[in-house]
């Protein structure tokens, strides 16, 4: 389907494009994963939001009068914080031989996570794909579970696709770097043996990101800078991704001698991030992007979409063309290199982020929350294996007590463990001054 940005019958394009999807009738067997109409259906979810890190966000969950999930709160990005998350607490769900998830759903238009977990993993990291919302509109959004990445704190981590037969949670998370209050109303979540999930579109005669690119002629540049920062692969693999690529004069509008600053090899971490800005997990065409109006990019800012005087902007970018299919994702071609929030906190010291922990881990084990416990006083001790300033030892403690921890099938005993680490780091740290 061919979209002519600057036409005024633009809305009723969309209008007819979104009737159309909900049109469609589901496919496959189905299994429910989480539904809400049994009042004590929400005894089985906790809530982990970004207190553990030092920030102040708040989200919870309640079930609604209508037997549905209402994850709400207020976004925080004081204090290095930014994101509420919900999860249902582990269990056999018994998955094997489905293709993916479907998520009912109601939200206020900004772009959550829908969050997997497996047995084999612990609750600092999760396959995460994005579930983008329309505000105040019920949808029903079908995600393959090929679509899932596996992140930790936020940051996409290499490893083989999601193993259905593995998956014991499921959940949401909000960390799209906005700040304000925010409501989810979830119905339900099923997965789905739709095999129209499982199968790879070989869009644009099987041709991945890379070799449309290369096709194009006008992203030398960019080509340039993804073989640079190494991104290459990333934009070749199977999967699903949308590129937001800058040509050869978008580049050139750079300050002189950025551009040969960041391909020098110290800067590559610099120019692998200015690239990730640029791309967005699955495919967000263009009429799924002014519907949704924001997506958050690889490398963790909002990006948003906009249209105004007979152009579509992308950011402060121009939208030149869109929709270029590749077997991998789509193509927006656009006029200007998009730079990422450079905002950040002062991050907190090790022993500010086990004080922390402890202060905010202690309350919810007293109050019976021992899941809620266990998962901050983890992700507090994944964030200090990956500080410099703390000593090699500690750390090396640090790591066996999360292979331990991993073994536990008892929150209690595992919060235990993992406040015990962290306990002889805060002495290690105190001893080391």
């Amino acid at each position: 389907m061919k979209t002519n940005i600057t036409s005024p019958s633009y809305g009723c394009l969309t209008i007819a494009f979104a009737a159309f999807f909900m049109s469609q009738p589901l496919k496959g067997e189905e299994k429910s994963i989480a539904s809400f109409a049994d009042a004590n259906s929400v005894k089985f979810w906790t809530s982990v939001n970004d207190g553990v890190m030092g920030g102040v966000s708040k989200g919870g969950f309640k079930r609604s009068d209508a037997g549905t999930l209402l994850f709400t709160g207020d976004i925080s990005l004081k204090n290095n914080g930014g994101f509420a998350s919900i999860r249902m607490n582990p269990r056999e769900l018994g998955l094997a031989g489905n293709s993916g998830v479907i998520v009912k759903a109601k939200g206020d238009g900004r772009t959550y996570w829908v969050d997997l977990r497996v047995s084999d993993q612990m609750a600092a990291s999760s396959y995460r794909a994005y579930l983008p919302t329309v505000d105040g509109e019920w949808n029903e959004t079908r995600l393959a579970f090929k679509d899932f990445k596996l992140q930790s704190f936020g940051r996409e981590i290499p490893s083989k696709s999601i193993n259905p037969d593995l998956i014991v949670s499921a959940g949401f998370t909000l960390a799209d770097k906005q700040e304000g209050p925010f409501s989810l109303e979830i119905e339900y979540v099923k997965a789905t043996k739709d095999q129209s999930l499982a199968e790879k579109t070989n869009g644009a005669n099987g041709k991945t990101l890379v070799d449309l690119a290369k096709q194009a002629g006008q992203f030398k540049t960019l080509l340039a800078a993804a073989t640079s920062a190494g991104l290459v692969d990333t934009l070749s693999e199977d999967g699903s991704l949308t590129l937001l690529a800058p040509t050869d004069d978008a580049f050139s509008k750079l300050p002189a001698g950025t551009l040969d600053s960041l391909l020098l090899p110290e800067n590559r971490d610099q120019l692998a991030a200015i690239l990730k800005n640029h791309l967005i997990a699955g495919e967000v065409t263009l009429v799924k992007a002014l519907e949704v109006r924001q997506a958050t990019s690889l490398e963790g800012s909002k990006i948003t979409f906009r249209f105004n005087e007979g152009r579509v902007f992308v950011g402060e970018a121009v939208l030149l063309k869109a929709d270029s299919k590749g077997s991998n994702g789509i193509i927006h071609v656009i006029d200007q290199v998009l730079l990422p929030d450079t905002k950040s906190s002062e991050p907190l010291k090790a022993s500010e982020l086990i004080e922390l922990a402890i202060e905010r881990g202690v309350p919810a084990f007293n109050q019976g929350r021992v899941a809620e416990c266990a998962a901050i006083y983890e992700i507090a001790v994944e964030a200090l294996r990956g500080m410099d300033s703390v000593p090699e030892k500690s750390r090396v403690n640090l790591a066996k007590a999360i292979k331990q921890a991993r073994a536990e099938e008892s929150d209690r005993k595992r919060a235990w463990m993992l406040r015990e680490a962290m306990d002889k780091t805060w002495l290690g740290l105190k001893d080391a001054k």
